[in-house]
This record gives C-alpha cells, sequence and structure tokens, in this order.
C-alpha cells in the first residue's frame, strides 16, 4: 500500500496483468485543491491504450479461468482484497481526498460503507448462480429452469466526487458476475482505484480480469463505450455525458447502466424544531463538499418555520470549518479543480442575479493556509424559487437553495418538478406523513429524518435524467448478468405436444 505523501511517485497502468506506462508515453500531473501544487502524475492514456485493455479483457472472457471459476474459488479472492481494504482504509482516504479536496474524514465514512460490499456482492452471487425452476403446471407440464450467466466485458467509468465509493457500487458486482472488466476512475481521482487493482493482484485475480487505465474521458471513455468487443458500459457521471454515453453504445447495443446527475429535495415538515429543522436542511449537503450526485441541495421547507430555519441554517453550514481535506478536523474541503471553483462561483453570482438572497458565503476563501487552494465557502440563499438557475441545475459545490412551501400537496408538486430523480428527503415526526410523502417523490433513493445513510444491501439508482438500472443491493449483481431460459423436455411432454400440433396436418382429434 502507497503510505501517504505530499508527493507521489508517477503511477502507472493495469492491463493484462502487467503495470505499464500509456503507449504514447504520456502523463497528466493531479493538483491537490488543498495547496494548489502538483501531487501526483498519472499516465495519460488514449484510445489505443483502451482497445488494449478491452482486448485484454475480451481474451480472458472467452479463454481465461475466470469465468469458470467456481463461486467458492472467486469468494476466496474477494474476501482477501475485502481484508486489504479494511487494514488500508486510512491511507485509502489520505490518497482520495489529496487527488478531490474532500476531507479525509468524509472519505472514511465511504470506505467504511462500502467495503462491505466486497463481501456483500459474493453472497448475493451465490444465490444467483442457483438457477430457478418453474413449476409444471405452467409450462406444458415441463420443470423450465432460469439461469444467470456474465454479460462479457464489462467497461466502467467512474466520477471523481467519492472515488471509492462509486467503485465500490459497481466493480465487486461486475467481476464477481463472472464479467472481465476494463476500469477507468476520473482522471481527478483515480488513485483508490489503482490500489485495489493492486490487491486483486495480489489476491490471486487470474490476468486480464482486472484492467485499469487513466485518461482523459473524452478520449478513452469515448472508446469504453464504442467498442464492439465491449457488452455492458456502467457509467456514472453527467447527465450531458451519460446521453452521450448512450450514443457511443448504440453501435453494437450493448447494455448500458448509468448514475447520473440531481437535484435532490429535502423537505421539511413544520412538526420538526427550528433547530432540528436546520440541522437536517444542513445534514443533506454537508458531505463531500455538496460535490455529490444524490445531495439534498433543494432544501423545502414549511412556510410558517421557514424563515427561522432559513437562518439557523446559514448559521450552521458558515460555521462548518473549512481547511485542508487532509485534515480530520476539516468540515469543507475544497473543490476538485479551479475550474469547477469558478463554476460554483458563476452559479452563485447567478442566485444573486435572480433575486435569490445570500445568507453566508458565496465567495471564494484565500485566508492563511487557504490561499492557494480551491475553497468556496459554504453558502445557503433563501427566497428561492424552483425556477431559478441554482434551483434547476446541478451546482456541485457547497450551496444550499431554501424553497418555501405551504402544503403537502405544494411540497410535493415542487419536490418532483426537476429533470432529476436521484434522491430526495422528508423530515417529519409523523410516520403515516413520511411514508405517504417519500412514495409519492419520483426519485429511486429517499431518505426519512436522515440523509446519507446508505446500506450495501439496498439498490441504489434514479428515475428520470438521473439514470437506468440499479447498482448493489439484491439487484446489483443482476444487473451484470444476462437471464437465460432453458427448456428440457426429458419426458418428451412439450415435444410430443407440438408434435401433435405442427406435424398432424390440423387434425388435433
Amino acid at each position: 500500500m502507497v503510505k501517504y505523501k505530499e508527493k507521489l511517485e508517477e503511477q502507472k497502468v493495469f492491463i493484462d496483468g502487467e503495470w505499464t506506462t500509456a503507449s504514447k508515453g504520456d502523463t497528466y500531473s493531479i493538483i491537490n485543491p488543498s495547496t494548489g501544487k502538483t501531487f501526483v502524475k498519472c499516465q495519460k492514456c488514449d484510445a489505443e491504450d483502451a482497445k488494449k485493455a478491452i482486448d485484454a479483457a475480451r481474451d480472458a472472457f472467452d479463454n481465461g479461468p475466470w469465468p469458470e471459476m467456481s463461486i467458492e474459488e472467486k469468494t476466496k479472492i474477494f474476501y482477501k482484497v475485502s481484508a486489504m481494504i479494511e487494514e488500508d482504509t486510512w491511507e485509502i482516504c489520505q490518497l482520495d481526498a489529496s487527488c478531490n479536496g474532500v476531507p479525509v474524514s468524509h472519505h472514511n465514512s465511504t470506505v467504511m460503507n462500502m467495503s462491505p460490499n466486497f463481501e456483500y456482492a459474493c453472497e448475493q452471487a451465490k444465490e444467483l448462480a442457483k438457477p430457478d425452476t418453474t413449476e409444471k403446471e405452467y409450462a406444458m407440464g415441463m420443470e423450465t429452469m432460469v439461469v444467470r450467466e456474465p454479460d462479457g466485458v464489462v467497461t466502467i467509468i467512474t466520477p471523481w466526487n467519492v472515488p471509492f465509493w462509486q467503485m465500490a457500487l459497481k466493480l465487486p458486482s461486475a467481476l464477481i458476475s463472472g464479467n472481465t472488466v476494463v476500469f477507468k476512475p476520473a482522471s481527478q481521482a483515480p488513485l483508490s482505484g489503482l490500489e485495489v487493482a493492486k490487491m486483486f493482484e495480489k489476491a490471486g485475480l487470474p490476468k486480464g480480469a482486472l484492467n485499469v487505465i487513466t485518461g482523459p474521458g473524452p478520449v478513452v471513455g469515448a472508446e469504453m463505450a464504442k467498442s464492439d468487443k465491449v457488452d455492458h458500459i456502467a457509467f456514472t457521471g453527467e447527465t450531458v455525458t451519460g446521453k452521450e454515453i448512450v450514443r457511443n453504445a448504440a453501435g453494437n447495443l450493448k447494455k448500458v447502466t448509468l448514475e447520473l446527475g440531481g437535484k435532490s429535495p429535502n423537505i421539511i415538515f413544520d412538526d420538526l424544531s427550528t433547530d432540528e429543522a436546520a440541522e437536517m436542511a444542513t445534514l443533506g449537503v454537508a458531505l463531500a463538499n455538496g460535490e455529490e450526485c444524490f445531495a439534498g441541495t433543494r432544501v423545502l421547507v414549511q412556510e410558517t418555520i421557514y424563515e427561522e430555519v432559513c437562518k439557523k441554517t446559514a448559521e450552521i453550514y458558515g460555521s462548518l470549518k473549512v481547511g485542508n481535506a487532509i485534515s480530520a478536523e476539516t468540515t469543507v474541503g475544497p473543490l476538485v479543480t479551479e475550474e469547477q471553483m469558478n463554476k460554483v462561483l458563476g452559479y452563485i453570482e447567478s442566485g444573486k442575479e435572480e433575486g435569490a438572497t445570500l445568507l453566508c458565503g458565496g465567495n471564494r476563501l484565500q485566508e492563511g493556509e487557504l490561499k492557494d487552494g480551491f475553497f468556496v465557502a459554504p453558502t445557503v440563499f433563501s427566497d428561492v424559487s424552483n425556477d431559478m438557475k441554482i434551483a434547476r441545475e446541478e451546482i456541485f459545490g457547497p450551496v444550499i437553495s431554501m424553497i418555501p412551501f405551504s402544503t403537502e400537496e405544494e411540497a410535493i408538486e415542487i419536490a418532483n418538478d426537476t429533470i432529476y430523480g436521484l434522491a430526495g428527503g422528508v423530515m417529519t415526526n409523523d410516520r403515516e406523513k413520511g411514508i405517504r410523502v417519500a412514495r409519492k417523490i419520483k426519485a429511486g433513493n429517499i431518505f426519512l429524518n436522515e440523509w446519507h445513510v446508505l446500506a450495501c444491501d439496498m439498490p441504489f439508482g434514479g428515475y428520470k435524467q438521473s439514470g437506468w438500472g440499479r447498482m448493489v443491493g439484491n439487484k446489483g449483481v443482476e444487473e451484470f448478468m444476462q437471464i437465460k431460459s432453458i427448456y428440457p423436455d426429458w419426458e418428451g411432454i412439450g415435444s410430443s405436444i407440438m408434435k401433435n400440433l405442427l406435424l398432424s396436418g390440423g387434425d388435433t382429434e
């Protein structure tokens, strides 16, 4: 395991069981967003490198041992990897924090939350390895079978915001199913993905079963989506990019799994105290600097407590500790890149221009140790209407937009008035109301009186333009498998019926 340092040695990529460099020898630099300084150099792979990795995965699936190994043999490898992750959790978190600026403590919660999925995926795969049978009365007296088989070659592309968590949503399920994988972590935060590849190598994974490459998405990712040698692509990222993935994948009609953007509503009813309400409003955005696909960035507060909750939310969110992401004391770190920081500052300006009231933050922080980093102060807007840009578009930064509502029906209408449907929240002490409203929000994940607590046995995915398919949970492994129906007729029942029907010349008496 690579221990934390302020600067790391040049990283390599993992293709066909070998650690190697990009074919043209090109590299790129990752800037630590807390310091504004180069942290590490990684391989800048191109389309030819992507093709090599895909070819390796194709050969490993068609001719290698991994797809034919028993689930017990595969499970032994996965349990070894799970143990390594547990042992090196803090080091993994430090690497990701240095790449993307999300506080190390936040990474720690996501790694601990998802590391069990390596073992959980094994248990799900064991269950899915058992054929389903249908009683004879439903198929002309035959006892039919439904079996599940791996898709083939799977390509996975993940974003930079929570790198380990995003990898753990997909890779364990894809690999344990018997698929071979080409994995491209986000260019800005590839280190935890490369470390997991080292763990699988050490655990004895056959060569070619897992390949990890780094490089620009428009080049490498496009090839992973286009290739006719790929059977399934799983992508997490912006909705615009997801649509491009779909277009590129159409060539051979490969399976596509997407987890895309969000603009999640957090509905807060007035049966909560204003202190509780403000805490829940902050909680929905507090993790990962607000750079999270399912962050509760649209906070809908019942008008009877709206003004006071807005005030207290600004007090809480504005007082969070901003600092270097590698510090355990930091609650809000820098944004991932200078470009992302400027994008978020642009959204803040648009909020002001459209008439929202800035209650706290709204500016870049450059005092003391923050001077060279990409820090934006935690920001809260009140007097937001749902037609404003800051309420419609995914900001991906520490910005809360607070929207008033009067009735339950109005809250649901506002909540669903979005192209997205990844998550939503309902904060109330009324259990019946909480479940009722949760059922009416058009989103794949609903939080009741909490936010961010996810479990590896619960499916994760979105409605509408937030994506296709589900990761983890009891559907996660099956997402990476094909379903095959088998009609055995050992007793000649079905064939006898069909012979009478088709060969009797129409005489069925």
